[in-house]
């Protein structure tokens, strides 16, 4: 997603009078999928398909628009005779890897993913790279790893 995100932004920004107006445009363009894991759409889908969307509706709003488009994608793939009689898990493989309308993410969130991927705080395998982010440092988690780190030293 992260490298995605660049890709886009370079596309959009030439065109934009602010970076504002460039996050806003950029967090609109089509994105290459959804970008969401099979097993997690599986668990929020499997409800809806049963007509319960009680789950997805008590979502963030960006979230919601997500999982609706997804769940109309797959009602649209259940159709098709590639996919009929198949399972919604099987599907799910597919539907998360065809291209979405936008990225589904605000353009705050997208402002700091592109800042920490030009200050290297996002490495080159999408992970954050813990040492470069301040404000990780003070979590909870973060200590706990360099405690057992320097346990297992010993």
């Amino acid at each position: 997603m992260h490298r995605d995100i660049i890709e886009a932004y370079k596309a959009v920004a030439p065109f934009c009078w602010t970076q504002h107006e460039a996050y806003e445009r950029l967090v609109k363009q089509p994105a290459p999928r959804y970008y969401v894991t099979p097993k997690q759409a599986y668990q929020v889908l499997l409800p809806m398909m049963k007509g319960d969307f009680e789950m997805v509706n008590m979502m963030l709003p960006l979230r919601r628009k997500m999982y609706y488009t997804l769940f109309d994608e797959v009602t649209k793939m259940i159709e098709k005779p590639s996919f009929r009689n198949k399972s919604l898990r099987y599907i799910m493989q597919f539907a998360v890897l065809r291209p979405a309308p936008e990225f589904f993410i605000s353009a705050e969130r997208a402002k700091h993913l592109r800042i920490w991927l030009k200050n290297g705080v996002i490495g080159a395998d999408g992970r954050i790279v813990e040492d470069k982010l301040p404000s990780y440092r003070n979590t909870r988690e973060y200590q706990r790893k360099k405690v057992s780190k320097h346990k297992q030293i010993k």
